[in-house]
C-alpha cells in the first residue's frame, strides 16, 4: 500500500515556504505564560510560548496546553503610521507547523503583501495544537523513531491499496492498528486537537496581542512618550480582530473562524480553498483531486507542443500528445510486476519501487505544476531510458528513508534523530476529530470508498483514500465540533469603522486556475457562502495562487489593498500567473524547486 505516513506527503500544502532555514532554537529556554512574551529566536524572528485552556468547553480544568508562536516583525516601529498590525497565517495539513511555514516564507509573504512607505505587517504563525513545538505533542510513536521508520518502510514493501486483496487488507489493518496504536499514546489531548478549539487559540491571541499592545502603550506613556497603537479596537471601542491568511487546509481554519467568531474578522483571505462542508460532514474528502487528471493532460499536451528540444518525454515518432502518455502511463504501471530497484544514498538500505510511488511523486509535482513540470518530464525521460537514477533519488526523499542505525538508543536512553516538526500523526487526530465518526465502517465500504475516488481520478484515487482511511478506527471524538453552517452575516458598511457583531470586511478566496487538490470550484462554492466575498482567480497550475512566494503585480494589488482598506473586488477577477511551466527556469525558479525537493513527508504537509 502507499503506506499511511506517505499518504500525508500526498495533502501537502504546496508551500514551498514551509521548508526553508536550517537553524534549531531551544523552545525549552522560553518560560511559557499566560501573557505572550516575545524574545529573540531565529535571527530576525521572536517567539513566544502561550499557556491556553485546554479545554475551552470548561476553562475551570487545570489542564493547559502551550503554543509555540512565532513573529516575523515589521519593518516599522509599532508607533509608525504606517504599521498595520498583525497577520496571522497557517501554513495547511492539518498537522502543517506554523512556525516552520513563518521561517521559510515570511519575508515572501511581506513582500506581496506590505505596501513599502505605506502600510508594513508584522506576520504571526504557531504551531497548532498536537503540533510541532506546541505541547502536548501528538505522537502515536514516543521516543520510537525506529518503528515509524519500519512501518514507512512496510507500507512501501505492502505496494498500494488496490494492487491485490493482500495489499488492500494489509492498507485497511494497518489503519485500524494505526488509530489505536495513537489512541493508547495520545488518550489525554487527543480530544483537544480539533480545529474549533485552534480556532478559540486564535481568538486568544488575538486579545493576548492587544493586551500586549496595551501594556506597551502604558509603558511609553510612563515614560513621557507616546505609542500610537495601528487597530480599529484601540480607538473605536471595537473589539480586536483577525486579519488572517490561511493555505490549504488553513482555509478551513479560516472558514471555521469566520463561521464561529463573525464579529472578530478584520481581513481573512483564504487561499487554495477547501470545501469545509465535504471535510467537516459525511464520509468526506470526495471534493479535491477533480483537477488532478486534467493537470496530467496538460502535462502530456504541454510536452507534446514544446517540442523534444524542451520535453525530452516527446519522441519523433509521437503524433499526438496521447502518444507520449499512453507510452508513459505503461512504463509506470509496468513497475507493478517489474519494480526499480533503488538503494539509499547511504547505501543502508535497498527498496523496490513501484507504479503508486512513481505516482504519488507526480501528485506532488503537481502541486508547483508551473515551477515542475519541467523538471518532471526530464526524469521520467531518463527512466524510460532506463537511466532509474534521477527518479529513484526523488522518490527515496519522499519516504525520509536513513539509515536505520541511526535510530539506535544511545547513552541516555533518547534516539538521536531529530524530532519532525510534523508528522501525519496529528494530521490524523484533527482531520478524524473534525470529520464524521467512521469507525463502524468495514472493509466492504472501504473499498467502496477507494472506488469513489478512483473514479474521481484513476491515478491519484487510491493514494487519496487513504487520507480518510486513517480514521477508521479512530474512536477519539472531539470535545468541540462543529459541523457548520459555515457562513457569515453581512460584513460592516465601511471595512474601517466595523460595526459590532459583522466582519470588517468579506472574506476574499484565491484559488490557481488548476489545483491538484483543492479545485477552482472549491472557492466560488466557498465564497457563495459569505455574503460580499470575492473571489480572484491566477492563470496559474498548482496548490494556492501565492503559496510559493510568488505572485503578478496584479494578484500583489488585490491582496495588499485588501488587507489596507478591506476591498473586495465585485466580480470575480483573473490575473496573470508569475511562469509558464515550459518556459526555463529563473533563479527565482530554481530556489523554489530546491525547497521542494528538500521537502520530506514530515513537513510536506496540507489538503
Amino acid at each position: 500500500m502507499i503506506g499511511i505516513d506517505k499518504a500525508f506527503l500526498l495533502l501537502g500544502f504546496s508551500a514551498s515556504l514551509a521548508a526553508g532555514a536550517e537553524e534549531t532554537f531551544d523552545w525549552g529556554s522560553l518560560s511559557p505564560s499566560t501573557k505572550l512574551a516575545f524574545s529573540p529566536c531565529f535571527d530576525q524572528f521572536q517567539c513566544a510560548r502561550l499557556i491556553l485552556p485546554r479545554d475551552w468547553k470548561n476553562e475551570t480544568r487545570a489542564d493547559t496546553v502551550t503554543i509555540a508562536v512565532i513573529k516575523l516583525p515589521a519593518d516599522v516601529s509599532q508607533d509608525d503610521p504606517t504599521f498595520g498590525g498583525p497577520i496571522f497565517t497557517n501554513p495547511g495539513g492539518p498537522g502543517g507547523s506554523g512556525v516552520d511555514f513563518l521561517r521559510g516564507g515570511g519575508t515572501r509573504m511581506k513582500s506581496i503583501i506590505d505596501i513599502p512607505g505605506k502600510k508594513h505587517y508584522e506576520y504571526i504563525s504557531f504551531d497548532p495544537r498536537g503540533v510541532g513545538a506546541t505541547e502536548p505533542r501528538v505522537d502515536c510513536y514516543p521516543a520510537n523513531g525506529m518503528a515509524r521508520r519500519a512501518k514507512i518502510l512496510e507500507g512501501v514493501a505492502s505496494g498500494s491499496l488496490n494492487l491485490s486483496p493482500a495489499s488492500f487488507a494489509y492498507g485497511h489493518h494497518t489503519a485500524l492498528g494505526f488509530g489505536k496504536r495513537c489512541e493508547k499514546e495520545n488518550e489525554d489531548i487527543l480530544p483537544f486537537v480539533n480545529t474549533p478549539s485552534v480556532a478559540r487559540d486564535m481568538v486568544a491571541m488575538v486579545d493576548k496581542l492587544d493586551e500586549l499592545r496595551k501594556e506597551q502603550t502604558k509603558k511609553h506613556e510612563d515614560s513621557g512618550a507616546q505609542l500610537e497603537l495601528r487597530d480599529a479596537s484601540s480607538s473605536s471601542g471595537d473589539v480586536p480582530r483577525l486579519q488572517y491568511i490561511g493555505f490549504s487546509y488553513g482555509t478551513i481554519l479560516g472558514n471555521y473562524f469566520a463561521s464561529l467568531f463573525p464579529e472578530r474578522i478584520g481581513r481573512v483571505i483564504l487561499d487554495g480553498v477547501c470545501d469545509v462542508n465535504d471535510y467537516a460532514n459525511g464520509v468526506g474528502w470526495l471534493t479535491n483531486i477533480q483537477d488532478a487528471e486534467r493537470m496530467m493532460e496538460i502535462f502530456f499536451e504541454g510536452c507534446f507542443e514544446a517540442g523534444s528540444q524542451v520535453c525530452k518525454l516527446r519522441q519523433p515518432s509521437d503524433k499526438t500528445p496521447s502518444d507520449i502518455s499512453k507510452r508513459t502511463w505503461d512504463w509506470i504501471a509496468a513497475r507493478d510486476s517489474d519494480p526499480i530497484d533503488a538503494t539509499t544514498p547511504d547505501g543502508s538500505s535497498d527498496i523496490l519501487l513501484r507504479s503508486a510511488d512513481i505516482r504519488g511523486l507526480l501528485l506532488q509535482r503537481l502541486y508547483t505544476a508551473d515551477f515542475s513540470f519541467l523538471s518532471v518530464a526530464n526524469i521520467l525521460a531518463e527512466a524510460l531510458q532506463n537511466s532509474y537514477e534521477p527518479l529513484a533519488s526523488e522518490l527515496l526523499q519522499l519516504y525520509t528513508v536513513s539509515n536505520l542505525n541511526d535510530g539506535c538508543v544511545i547513552g541516555n536512553g533518547t534516539a538521536p534523530e531529530k524530532v519532525a516538526s510534523a508528522t501525519s500523526e496529528p494530521q490524523s487526530g484533527v482531520l478524524c476529530s473534525d470529520g464524521d465518526d467512521v469507525t463502524d465502517k468495514n472493509a466492504t465500504f472501504w473499498k467502496g470508498y477507494m472506488g469513489d475516488q478512483l473514479a474521481i481520478s484513476p491515478n491519484f484515487g487510491e493514494s487519496w483514500s487513504v487520507i480518510r482511511l486513517t480514521c477508521a478506527a479512530w474512536r477519539t471524538r472531539p470535545n468541540w465540533s462543529f459541523k457548520g453552517p459555515f457562513k457569515t452575516p453581512a460584513a460592516s458598511r465601511d471595512p474601517s469603522a466595523p460595526e459590532p457583531g459583522k466582519p470588517a470586511a468579506p472574506l476574499l478566496f484565491l484559488s490557481t486556475r488548476y489545483d491538484p487538490v483543492t479545485p477552482l470550484r472549491n472557492a466560488r462554492a466557498m465564497a457563495s457562502q459569505h455574503p460580499g466575498a470575492g473571489v480572484l482567480v491566477t492563470e496559474a497550475m498548482g496548490h494556492s495562487a501565492i503559496g510559493h512566494g510568488r505572485a503578478s503585480d496584479c494578484t500583489k494589488k488585490i491582496v495588499s489593498e485588501y488587507f489596507d482598506k478591506g476591498i473586495v473586488p465585485k466580480k470575480e477577477v483573473v490575473c496573470p500567473g508569475v511562469k509558464a511551466p515550459w518556459d526555463a527556469l529563473s533563479a527565482q525558479d530554481v530556489h523554489v524547486q530546491e525547497l521542494i525537493r528538500k521537502r520530506t513527508k514530515f513537513d510536506f504537509l496540507g489538503i
